[in-house]
């Protein structure tokens, strides 16, 4: 009579056990479980300069720690540029003259890429490891020893002549002059007047002085500043440069001959010309008395045919000063 009994109690548990089994699997199923990678143990991209430290924690871009091809490589090169460059990065300056004393030039810096690639193929050898950031050099375009090459050879010289008495005038012409002095051109370089000599305004030191507009007589802040720029238009012209914009004046000037000027004016007229040469030049401007002097220089290496300029007329036989 027990025998039935136990049949009965094994058949009933196993279809509740049956009825219940695929119901715990279809709620498994219904959990799908994500997979995060993280990698085992930290592993950092460490990166330092002088005393600068940048760290990228790799699992944060998909590194498994394991796989070295699970590593994205432009990942780490956006976050260098992004988060590192800025911090280290220069651009180079040239050597220049400032009041005519020369001042060295300063080497600019840039992440290596190619030096960082060979890092990231070889990432478990440096994982949590300080490395030296990878800069490469850059060279600035003049240094000092090439700026003292550029007085070897004087490619051309003008002078005009101006009333020192005129204080106002004179003043102004002073100024502009040394703006322009010891101003280095590079090769393909297009010098212009008015990005150089900058606006004319009484806080700037300039003084009202005549000018011209339109045919007439006026009075402007700056007037004289364009005895500067045609004897630089002159000596400029001389020396065989390329002139890429040159207005005369409305009205016949007397500092130079007929139509050798170079009228400027701040947002309107400018005075600019190219260095076609493969080498830089340099203008040199001085102011001896009533005497202003415009010469342009290089270094022996430039070739070129100087151009036939007529002489400025001297203060004497000048009928407007």
């Amino acid at each position: 009579m027990k025998k039935p009994i136990l049949v009965t109690f094994i058949s009933t548990l196993c279809l509740f056990i049956l009825s219940c089994t695929p119901m715990q699997a279809s709620q498994k199923q219904t959990v799908p479980q994500e997979k995060k990678i993280t990698p085992s143990q930290p592993a950092k991209m460490i990166f330092q300069h002088e005393d600068q430290v940048w760290s990228l924690e790799l699992g944060d871009i998909g590194f498994d720690g394991v796989d070295p091809t699970s590593l994205d490589h432009e990942l780490v090169h956006s976050w260098l540029r992004t988060e590192v460059a800025p911090q280290v990065e220069k651009e180079p300056v040239s050597a220049f003259f400032k009041n005519r004393k020369l001042i060295p030039e300063k080497y600019g810096y840039k992440i290596d890429y190619a030096a960082i690639e060979e890092i990231l193929q070889n990432v478990h050898q440096v994982l949590n490891q300080p490395q030296e950031l990878p800069l490469q050099s850059l060279q600035p375009q003049i240094t000092k020893q090439k700026a003292l090459t550029l007085k070897q050879k004087r490619l051309a010289s003008y002078q005009t002549y101006f009333n020192p008495d005129n204080e106002n005038r004179s003043h102004n012409i002073f100024l502009s002059t040394h703006a322009i002095d010891h101003m280095i051109v590079l090769p393909g370089q297009t010098f212009s007047f008015n990005d150089v000599v900058g606006i004319r305004t009484t806080e700037r030191g300039y003084r009202p002085a005549r000018i011209i507009v339109k045919g007439e007589y006026s009075e402007g802040v700056g007037g004289g500043i364009c005895q500067t720029s045609s004897t630089l238009f002159n000596s400029v012209d001389q020396a065989g440069l390329q002139i890429v914009q040159r207005y005369s004046h409305s009205k016949h000037v007397a500092y130079v001959p007929k139509d050798r000027d170079a009228t400027v004016s701040w947002g309107g007229y400018d005075f600019k010309f190219r260095n076609q040469f493969n080498e830089p030049i340099l203008i040199s401007s001085r102011i001896t008395g009533g005497i202003l002097n415009i010469s342009i220089y290089g270094p022996n290496v430039i070739r070129h045919q100087p151009n036939a300029i007529p002489d400025s007329p001297p203060l004497s036989q000048q009928d407007e000063s």
